[in-house]
């Protein structure tokens, strides 16, 4: 059995003994490990420059087709009247639009009644329809009251988008019916069959909230009707809803008072189009960042030039001119976007803005050309930075191979300072007890020479 603490045969620490020995041999396996922590630490920049150069990839994808910069602002000149959106189908121009009507929903009231839970209406059956779709209500002992009555239409099955509710005027509560949605071709009817009294249009019974030929007994405080809008001149535009979506081509209408006219601008959103080239700057500049702090002395890879070629193939593209036949621009620095003096970018924002409102086609192809455009050629360099076997790819693989290997003789030099620890304490421990057997015998003579 090893030895594990100080000489029980003699004075001899053991433990302090094998440690320091065991503490020289282990000084090629802390060379090892420590080699392999800055194998990973490389990795890991590695894979910092790799999410870095995702993320800018992931910016200039935004701009590098031309419907990235379909994006348009439609804007009325008085949004109490009229607000509106805008998508990539769109166009810019100025339209004039006249609200004449609002769309709106009908409304039909009963009479009033005392309470609404016990007070019966009568019993039978109502028939909802709109002429296209209809639905049907058992009206009995159970549900003849207005709550009855509400919950039972409210919850069929077949209801096609009626709603009831009731309505307390001050006089009493009424029953009210109303289509969810706004439009003519929603208006109802409600047929009644009144097993009370036999008469279905009567004022008595159930047959008091018929609203069909002969028996109109619901008031109808609001008709069912479209919306009527002008455009451009263009007179009696119907709608069934206040909410257009089919008159201006990619814009949506919503209106929002009658008998009133305004202007609608729809115009290319420069502002979402700048946050874009924007985010492209800010992308770019976080990798160069990151390249500089890792390469500079005492940096993780400070003796890697793979940093700087990866740097100088996208200052290349920057610097390389866009030979687009007829454009206006050929640089990003003539949009306002320009290289600094420590490697960044910069962005102008007025400037941008102003080459997207004065030349935007030029702009476009600038960033999209599929051979000469910036965002096409940064996309594509990105792209092979970043594939399988890139140069990213390649220095995480030959990482990898150096520290599986390290992996390897740090296993070796484990078992071999086992070994080394085990025969230590096999002879430490036979000295131990050699020493031991000495010093009892020399007891034991000095004892009889006395």
């Amino acid at each position: 059995m090893a030895i594990s603490s100080a000489g029980l045969g003699s004075n001899i620490d053991v433990n302090s003994l094998v440690s320091q020995l065991l503490a020289l041999e282990r000084r090629p396996l802390d060379r090892l490990n420590q080699r392999k922590t800055q194998y990973n630490a490389e990795l890991s920049s590695f894979g910092k420059i790799s999410s870095d150069l995702s993320g800018f990839q992931s910016a200039v994808s935004a701009l590098k087709t031309a419907d990235s910069f379909k994006v348009f602002n439609a804007t009325a000149a008085d949004t109490t009247y009229l607000t509106s959106s805008a998508d990539s189908t769109a166009s810019a121009g100025s339209h004039s639009i006249t609200i004449t009507q609002l769309a709106k929903a009908q409304k039909l009231f009963s009479a009033a009644f005392a309470d609404t839970s016990t007070t019966t209406i009568g019993t039978g059956s109502l028939t909802i329809a709109n002429g296209a779709s209809s639905f049907a209500v058992t009206i009995d002992s159970s549900n003849n009251t207005l709550d009855g009555i509400v919950n039972a239409v409210n919850a069929a099955s077949s209801n096609f988008g009626v709603s009831a509710s009731i309505v307390n005027d001050g006089t009493g509560y009424r029953l009210l019916f109303s289509p969810n949605n706004t439009g003519t071709a929603y208006a109802v009817t409600v047929a009644v069959s009144d097993t009370g009294d036999g008469n279905n249009t009567d004022t008595n019974g159930l047959s008091r909230l018929s609203y069909t030929g002969g028996g109109l007994n619901l008031s109808q405080t609001q008709t069912a009707q479209n919306a009527i809008i002008t455009v451009d001149g263009l007179t009696g535009i119907n709608s069934a809803s206040n909410t257009v979506t089919d008159v201006i081509q990619g814009v949506t209408l919503n209106l929002k008072k009658e008998l009133v006219s305004t202007t609608l601008d729809v115009a290319v959103d420069t502002d979402t189009i700048t946050a874009n080239a924007t985010a492209v700057v800010t992308a770019y500049n976080k990798l160069v960042t990151n390249i500089t702090d890792l390469h500079k002395k005492g940096g993780q890879l400070e003796a890697d030039n793979t940093l700087l070629t990866i740097q100088s193939q996208l200052v290349g593209i920057f610097n390389t001119q866009a030979t687009i036949s007829g454009n206006a621009y050929s640089y990003l620095a003539e949009v306002g976007i320009a290289l600094q003096s420590n490697g960044t970018l910069a962005i102008n924002s007025a400037d941008f803005k102003s080459a997207l409102s004065g030349h935007l086609n030029d702009v476009v192809k600038l960033f999209t050309d599929t051979n000469e455009g910036f965002a096409q050629r940064f996309y594509s360099e990105t792209t092979k930075l970043l594939q399988a076997d890139g140069v990213i790819d390649a220095k995480n693989d030959g990482i990898a191979t150096q520290i599986s290997s390290l992996d390897t003789r740090i296993d070796q030099f484990s078992t071999r300072l086992t070994l080394i620890e085990a025969r230590l304490r096999r002879q430490f421990s036979a000295l131990d007890s050699l020493l031991g057997t000495l010093s009892s015998t020399s007891n034991l003579l000095s004892r009889q020479l006395r």
